[in-house]
């Protein structure tokens, strides 16, 4: 099932992620650990690239090399 806009800070804040700020089309989440979670804000499913690396850094693992 695709991720959307609500479906993904629903599964931040899940976590413990914050809302901490917005910008013209992202809003951004710190969860506790540190990790910085830009959501983009638009209609419809967010691409697989965006889907997976929320889900990344919600689980608390980050990205090799990155």
């Amino acid at each position: 099932m695709p991720l959307i806009y609500r479906s993904a800070v629903k599964l931040i804040r899940a976590r413990g992620g914050v809302f901490t700020g917005h910008d013209r089309e992202h809003d951004e989440f710190t969860m506790p650990w540190g990790d910085r979670v830009m959501v983009p804000r638009h209609r419809g499913d967010l691409s697989s690239g965006v889907e997976q690396d929320i889900r990344r850094k919600v689980q608390g693992t980050r990205r090799e090399g990155g």
